[in-house]
């Protein structure tokens, strides 16, 4: 390919799973770009390449109002001949995941100083609504000069939407994504901040947090598992380092900092604080010393549905119940023997002891396995007892276990059992007074709304735009708001300005919400002076009305002064938005 649009191609920078990078020129500037090519021709559905059409250039006026300097900027977009592309600032150095890839680990002080750059970016974003989404090595850039850049601002968004659309997954690296964003649910900036969490992790220990040969195993640890103490991994780093990583590698987002930078800076002062730290070169940790750490507790893994990959840790048998078994058995033999001999008298053991309670041990004798007992499905049922039968004298822990042993299935009544021996006389099942059991009904909860994106704009830009008077849904003009489906308030504050309310309707889709003008509050000025026709000054800057004079200006304090025939007198007012009186005498 030669050219895009008006970009004339260079050449080919890289591939992805949408479809190319290439880095090229725009001729009538002369300058270099990188420009983002996205497929979207692909997409049979006519109606649903409109939306997702809609939907990029909505996402790259978000990206492209971004102006910071540790920010890849975004100049264009456009379409031809079914690709779509985007054209940003080109970036003539390596990223963070070259970097990391060389022999030698990244230098302490050069770790910190990319953090901090990119955490600076992204906080700038978080601050106008825009999440990036897919914070990872590849996606941080570092110039011939050493500044940081982040790119794809916005493009993971874009590409995450493209993909999804055709196969309906979560798309991005699963090794550095959020708790929050692998189960599909809604994102703010800590969720980039577990993912800068994820890279220091890396950074400092050459080994990721959350690692596994299968996407479920992957997806299993981000949510459910805490990863290895960063401390007994580099054993140059301190609890106090790792107490850092942790907080930014929470699994719930409220747990984390509440910014990437008071992140970092907890970093940097925690790197302060130990002496002699360093980092580790991918894949280096083996070669570490080891550190001895105590076994941890013994625990149940939680399965995940549908894998099959990860590891359970099992429980070790107790030796209780064996030795306690033992016990009982030797008991019951010297009973036995005691008895036959004439020295215990025969009612004093109870009949069916050493039968029916014997075969009760034995069961609870028998060591337990991991696979699943072979319940027979047929329901025995012993005969009806006769009317001068004693009761049944089962303990109910006994009949509670024997209960739950029966399989959910119904299962067809046999003849009746073998009378147990000794005694002779059969006594009724406990099975008889046993519930029927049903197989419990799954009952499906209505997933929640999915938040929308709320485009909004001022005039002038900045503004502070706050949706449901909720300081968490904040941003500056021109941002991007979120919302449930319904109704919403959202109000427009800006120094200098009266706040603006509009009463919004979110649908099934993002929209664009119309410009808001912000006007500036009315305050009024009434001055005379005696004699009048004299010239008027406000803060030093002579206005165009001669006393007697109605001046408007905003709310807040003005230094006043009349002149005439020269003879001048100032005085300081505080102008609200009821009208100021004001009456200055001249000396004649």
């Amino acid at each position: 390919m030669e050219q895009i649009g008006r970009y004339r191609i260079i050449g080919e920078l890289g591939r992805g799973a949408m479809g190319v990078v290439y880095h090229a020129t725009d001729p009538a500037i002369g300058r270099s770009v990188a420009i983002k090519t996205i497929r979207i021709l692909d997409i049979n559905d006519t109606e649903r390449r409109d939306k997702l059409r809609e939907r990029l250039f909505r996402e790259a006026r978000s990206a492209g109002v971004l102006s910071h300097p540790n920010i890849v900027t975004i100049y264009d977009m456009d379409e031809t001949d079914g690709l779509a592309y985007i054209a940003m600032a080109y970036v003539n150095g390596p990223t963070l995941e070259k970097i990391l890839e060389s022999d030698a680990p990244l230098s302490g002080a050069n770790m910190l100083r990319i953090l901090r750059q990119t955490a600076l970016g992204l906080d700038y974003a978080h601050g106008r609504g825009i999440i990036h989404r897919d914070i990872k090595p590849a996606n941080i850039m570092t110039d011939e000069d050493g500044a940081v850049k982040i790119t794809d601002f916005g493009i993971a968004k874009i590409t995450a939407v493209t993909s999804m659309t055709q196969t309906r997954t979560v798309v991005g690296t699963p090794n550095y994504m959020s708790p929050e964003q692998v189960q599909g649910l809604a994102v703010d900036g800590r969720s980039d901040q577990f993912s800068l969490a994820v890279i220091a992790y890396e950074i400092l220990t050459g080994e990721r947090p959350f690692q596994g040969e299968h996407l479920s195993t992957i997806v299993y640890r981000i949510v459910a598992e805490q990863p290895p103490e960063a401390h007994q991994i580099n054993g140059t780093l301190t609890p106090q380092i790792h107490e850092v990583l942790s907080r930014g590698l929470a699994k719930k987002p409220e747990e984390r900092y509440p910014t990437c930078s008071t992140f970092v800076g907890a970093l940097e002062m925690a790197c302060a604080e130990s002496r002699g730290w360093k980092t580790v070169a991918a894949g280096g940790a083996a070669a570490m010393p080891t550190v001895a750490v105590e076994p941890p507790a013994e625990t149940q893994a939680i399965p995940v549905a549908g894998s099959d990959t990860i590891e359970r840790q099992r429980r070790r048998p107790s030796i209780l119940a064996p030795l306690l078994m033992s016990v009982l058995v030797v008991l019951g033999v010297g009973g036995v023997i005691l008895w036959q001999t004439g020295m215990i008298p025969a009612g004093i053991i109870p009949a069916g002891l050493f039968g029916e309670h014997q075969e009760e041990a034995q069961r609870t004798e028998a060591p337990k396995t991991d696979t699943p007992p072979i319940v027979d499905n047929t329901l025995k049922v012993d005969p009806a007892p006769a009317p001068d039968d004693p009761p049944n004298d089962t303990p109910p822990a006994e009949a509670k276990a024997e209960t739950q042993a029966v399989s959910d299935t119904p299962a067809a009544v046999d003849a009746p059992a073998p009378a147990k021996a000794p005694p002779a006389v059969a006594k009724p099942s406990p099975f008889e007074a046993a519930p029927k059991i049903t197989p419990t009904e799954t009952v499906k909860i209505p997933a929640p709304p999915r938040n929308q994106d709320v485009w909004v704009t001022s005039n002038p830009r900045g503004a502070k735009a706050v949706l449901d008077d909720n300081l968490a849904q904040t941003c500056r003009t021109p941002c991007m708001l979120h919302g449930a489906p319904g109704v919403h308030r959202l109000t427009l504050a800006q120094a200098g300005y009266e706040n603006e309310s509009r009463e919004i309707h979110i649908g099934e889709t993002a929209f664009d919400l119309p410009p808001v003008t912000l006007r500036k509050p009315n305050g009024t000025l009434m001055l005379t002076t005696t004699p009048p026709g004299a010239s008027v000054r406000v803060n030093g800057k002579l206005v165009p009305e001669t006393t007697p004079a109605q001046i408007n200006l905003p709310p807040g304090s003005y230094s006043i002064t009349v002149d005439k025939a020269g003879h001048s007198q100032t005085q300081r007012i505080e102008l609200r938005d009821s009208p100021v009186y004001l009456r200055i005498p001249l000396e004649q």
